[in-house]
């Protein structure tokens, strides 16, 4: 057992978000604690039990670790607002920001908490692109925004975060057919639960690794100018396509960063093995140069 001490304006889905990655962990610590109930408040240095190895989401509590996030909704208690939702995204923007901006399309609907002292905003999607844009009412030391939905019905078929201006935290498992987040610094940890996703944009964007979309099934991703911080992080990435391609679709990779002589030698098996290039073929254009299984490397 393990014990936790409250952080200030926390609530009891704050918490359970912290711990276990998930408000469904909210259950382990009104059995843990059993003077608590759904609607206690908490008190800045208050004690609570918790099982450390009730972990429901890895992921999301290593980012936490990571960021160095604290949930903090206060007692605005947002989530009693709409108890039926989901949470699905966690936004930690600049404290200092007033403007803040997302672009989707989609089906169903999604309630945003801007954490201000804005009511919850409901978008209804739409197969027209709308641009969601917010001035924040009031100056704090955290901000956090939260996105909710219902993720049986919820599905986005293009959503651009570059406008939110934060680390973009997946809490729920939702449908993101095309992504776009450019020109700024970006962890793709976020990533790792969008489920269809076939199209990535992250041009001009600073990166550290790859990998957390490494599973996924791209048609197309567009690195043109990303600025990798490790000198391995395109060659890791190809590497880990070739020992795990299971049957992903063949995808169009855009690259400005020149791989090693590793990295070339995934390109070769990849472009090079007739299973992987059947319905359609693997195609990188590499500063402006194509390397196709057909003709062999040409000029774009």
């Amino acid at each position: 057992m393990g014990i936790y001490t409250v952080k200030p304006n926390q609530n009891l889905f704050d918490v359970a978000l912290h711990l276990y990655g998930s408000i469904e962990g909210l259950f382990d610590l009104l059995i843990s604690n059993p003077e608590l109930n759904m609607t206690s408040d908490l008190v800045y240095g208050q004690e609570l039990i918790y099982h450390e190895d009730f972990v429901l989401n890895e992921s999301i509590v290593s980012e936490f670790k990571k960021q160095n996030i604290t949930p903090s909704s206060g007692a605005r208690k947002v989530y009693f607002k709409r108890p039926g939702e989901d949470l699905i995204f966690l936004v930690g923007v600049n404290a200092n920001m007033v403007f803040t901006s997302f672009k989707v399309a989609g089906e169903g609907t999604v309630i945003i908490d801007w954490g201000d002292n804005t009511e919850l905003e409901h978008v209804q999607l739409s197969v027209v692109v709308q641009s969601i844009e917010h001035y924040f009412d009031n100056e704090t030391e955290k901000r956090r925004i939260r996105i909710y939905g219902d993720t049986q019905t919820l599905k986005f078929t293009q959503l651009d975060t570059t406008g939110l201006g934060g680390a973009l935290i997946l809490c729920k498992p939702v449908v993101v057919d095309e992504y776009a987040c450019t020109n700024r610094g970006y962890l793709l940890v976020g990533l790792s639960m969008f489920e269809g996703t076939y199209k990535i944009d992250l041009r001009s964007t600073t990166i550290d690794s790859l990998l957390p979309i490494g599973d996924m099934s791209l048609q197309e991703l567009d690195l043109t100018g990303v600025r990798f911080l490790h000198d391995n992080t395109v060659d890791d990435y190809l590497e880990y396509i070739v020992t795990h391609h299971a049957d992903r679709r063949p995808c169009t990779i855009w690259l400005t960063t020149e791989p090693s002589e590793r990295g070339y030698a995934a390109i070769n098996t990849i472009l090079n093995e007739p299973e992987w290039n059947i319905s359609d073929t693997w195609k990188f254009y590499i500063n402006n140069q194509l390397y196709q299984p057909d003709n062999g490397t040409n000029t774009k």
